[in-house]
């Protein structure tokens, strides 16, 4: 999986940033914002919102078999 930073337009007009996969924006995006700091690589922060599938159906991902 692939991840971009997505720029989100309402017609001609932008609205802001959103993450995307495969050209698809994640669901649930509330908010994207971004960052950048002189001399090092920008960073963003998205805000999910989450509902009870989202919860519920945790997988559970072993950090040391990646």
């Amino acid at each position: 999986m692939n991840y971009q930073l997505a720029k989100l337009y309402r017609g001609k007009h932008f609205v802001g940033y959103g993450i995307a996969v495969n050209g698809e924006l994640l669901e649930g995006q509330l908010s994207a914002r971004t960052e950048s700091r002189g001399g090092e690589p920008p960073t963003v922060t998205v805000t999910f919102r989450l509902t009870a599938e989202h919860i519920e159906n945790q997988p559970v991902i072993q950090l040391n078999r990646v």
